[in-house]
Formats: structure tokens, sequence, C-alpha cells
């Protein structure tokens, strides 16, 4: 890392540990070449949610057919991290990071105590001029990129099961629609030097049970997940950065099912660019790949009844603008979908599988100083299942963010 004074984007550059030095963190104290720092942030959203009735003989898990208002934490909980760096002895850097993310929201009744505290990240790294190696809990590579480069991170996406779902103290963003959750998981990771603004990244991570209306949860080898990214320059000052990332991982079945299958394989690959020209930004991403899931990765709804690995794939593209007011005020509009194939044990099932979960989303953000930022986003919705129904709906959202 370039610096252990991590900045008040740590909510964007932190999740990736590549913290820039566009603003330091608020510095706590240090001596003999130790620092310890602070950063983070607070922010709520009001979401609404409009919506069709859910349409019949479909699967009932991927619609909420029910309108409502929820006032709880956008994509992002709340963040308080502290970084504490040593001082560097025989060309080593050494930092470490403890994340907490808390959730403003409760349980959706008056009279509860019941919010969430989630230790997202908590690591340590090692950086030399071999590069960097980073040791403990922190977001994974594969589909890492999709999600930090979407506008509705920094929002509140879709709301969808959390609109009533008690202990959901965040909205959903663009989960399941262009990329699947990557999540926060234990590993060791290194990294490249940077080389001319290539670099390249692999992980051996926790694994996951995979699962879905089977489970598949003797695991034993870890995920392996990598990146190959670029950054650079173009034209006068134009920005340009692209990235392909990829996982596997192996299960086993503690005992075969009738279906004859004793293991499964789940597998993606995914890539994307982010290309900025003056006050415009374009980015797209896409992904595909078997036994990933539809919305939560790996160990929610990733095997068929047989115990067939589900194929998914997905894509967002997006365009931004940022006008020449100090860059206080800025439009975007993102369209992502996912997209699932139907296995045999789908087809024969009762209810049909869903197909498709598609989101168009308009925001824009204001800042009204460095420190505070006001979000507004309007989204619409269609989901499709594979017996041809649909649904749909639409979802409005407010919100304010202080960040140090």
């Amino acid at each position: 890392m370039k610096s252990r004074k991590f900045n008040v984007l740590a909510i964007l550059a932190a999740l990736l540990f590549l913290a820039s030095s566009a603003q330091a963190a608020v510095v706590i104290g240090g001596s003999d070449g130790w620092s310890f720092s602070t950063d983070g942030m607070v922010n709520l959203f009001a979401t609404y949610q409009n919506s069709d009735d859910l349409p019949a003989g479909v699967n009932p898990a991927y619609a909420t057919d029910e309108d409502g208002i929820r006032i709880k934490n956008g994509f992002l909980p709340n963040i308080l991290a502290f970084n504490i760096k040593a001082p560097t002895m025989n060309g080593l850097d050494l930092g470490a990071r403890f994340g907490f993310y808390p959730s403003a929201a409760q349980s959706n009744t008056k009279n509860t105590f019941s919010g969430q505290i989630d230790m997202r990240e908590i690591f340590f790294t090692v950086d030399g001029n071999f590069g960097q190696l980073m040791i403990g809990k922190g977001l994974s590579l594969f589909l890492g990129q999709n999600l930090l480069t979407e506008q509705t991170l920094m929002g509140a996406g879709q709301i969808g099961s959390a609109l009533s779902l008690s202990d959901a103290g965040v909205t959903l963003g663009r989960i399941g629609y262009g990329y699947i959750y990557p999540n926060f998981n234990s590993q060791i990771r290194y990294t490249t030097p940077d080389m001319g603004g290539l670099k390249f990244a692999v992980g051996i991570y926790d694994p996951s049970v995979i699962a879905g209306d089977v489970t598949a949860d003797e695991t034993k080898l870890p995920r392996v997940e990598a990146e190959l990214s670029y950054a650079g320059t173009f034209g006068d000052g134009s920005v340009f950065k692209a990235y392909t990332n990829g996982m596997w991982q192996e299960a086993d079945f503690t005992t075969t099912l009738a279906s004859g299958e004793d293991d499964v394989t789940a597998w993606g690959i995914s890539g994307g660019f982010v290309a900025g020209m003056g006050g415009f930004e374009l980015s797209g991403s896409a992904f595909t790949g078997e036994a990933l899931g539809t919305n939560l990765m790996l160990d929610t709804d990733s095997l068929d009844a047989d115990g067939e690995e589900r194929e998914t794939w997905g894509y967002i593209a997006q365009l931004t603008y940022t006008m020449a007011n100090e860059g206080k005020t800025k439009f975007g509009v993102s369209y992502g979908a996912n997209e699932f194939d139907e296995s045999d044990a789908d087809e024969a099932a009762v209810l049909s599988w869903i197909e498709s979960q598609a989101m168009l989303t308009f925001m824009v953000t204001q800042d009204i100083t460095p420190n505070l930022k006001l979000v507004g986003e309007v989204s619409f919705i269609e989901h499709e299942w594979h017996n041809g129904e649909d649904w749909n709906a639409e979802q409005f959202s407010v919100g304010t963010f202080f960040l140090w």
C-alpha cells in the first residue's frame, strides 16, 4: 500500500486493500515509527418499494411482492476502521486493519435492540520490493472489482427481501443484477509489484460449502482466486483501467446422491474496464460460471435437486458524468442483469426457476462538503421466470453520508 493512513474513501479503496492518497485518515497518534489512524463513515437511507404481485407458478424466493418503506443503511453499513503501521525494518513495511461495519437499522419492530456489528476486515499486510502479502479477512478477488466499480456501492440499489427481513440492516445494491456478491473471506493473498500499471494477485481462501437444493459440504482443498489488472492514462490525462479475475473450488457430498453425483466444482471468470475522459466515465463488467448462485456466492442456490451445478452469467454497463463544479455534482445511469440457465431438475420442478434479474438505476450525488454527501436514486427492476411470468418493481431512495 502507498500509505497506512487510509483515506476517507476507504469504503472503496480499502476494500481492495489499495489505499490512495486522495485524502488522509484521521491520525490518532504514534511514535518511534509507529502510526495509528482511523477512517470510516456513517450513512442512512430512506428506501421505498412499489411492486407487482408475485405471479403464480414461480419460485417465490426471487421476488418480494409488497410495498413499503424502510429507513436503514444503504448498500454499505457504517464503517469504523483502525489502521496500524509498524516502523520499516529490513526493507519491510507492516500494517494491519480492523474494520467494524455496524448497521444503523434494527428489526422493524419498535422496542428492540437488535443491531448488527460485522467484522468484515481483519488483516495485516507485508510490503516490500517483492510485492505485497496480505493475511486475514477481506473482500474476495473474484467479482470484487465488479462490485467496487458499480455506482450503487455508494448508494442503496435494490432493497429486495431487506424490506421485510428484520435482521438485514442494509439494502442490497446491485447484488444479483450484474454480479454475485463476493463477500469478505479469510485468505492468504500475494500481489506483485506494480509493473508499469500491471499487477497480478492470487490467493487461497477458506472454502465454502456449495449448496442449493442439496449441499456438498466436504471441502478438502482451499478455494483459489486470482486477478490480473492494468491501470494507466491515455491522451490528455484520461484514465483507463481493465481487469480480469477468476475462481475455482471443489466440494464433495458426504453421501452419493440418487443422481450418482458425488462431488461438484464451482468456477467463474470475470472481466471489466473503467475509462474516464473529462467529466465522463464509462465502465462495464461481465462474468460467467457454474455453481456460483443467483445472488450470494456458492452456499445458497448453486445446485439443483440432482446436485448439478447451475449456470449463471451477468453484466453491467454504466455511464457517469461529474460536473465542472469542483466535482461536487455527479450523475449516473447503470443497467445490469444476471441470467440463469434451467437444468433438467429445475425444468421438472413444480415451481418455475428464475431466468433473469435486471435493474436500471438513475443516480445523482451532491457533495455539500468533502465530508458530507447527499444521494438520490430511482431504480426499475424486472424479474423473469422460465415459464414466461415476470415481476416488476420500482424503488426510490434518498440518503446521506458523513465520511472521514
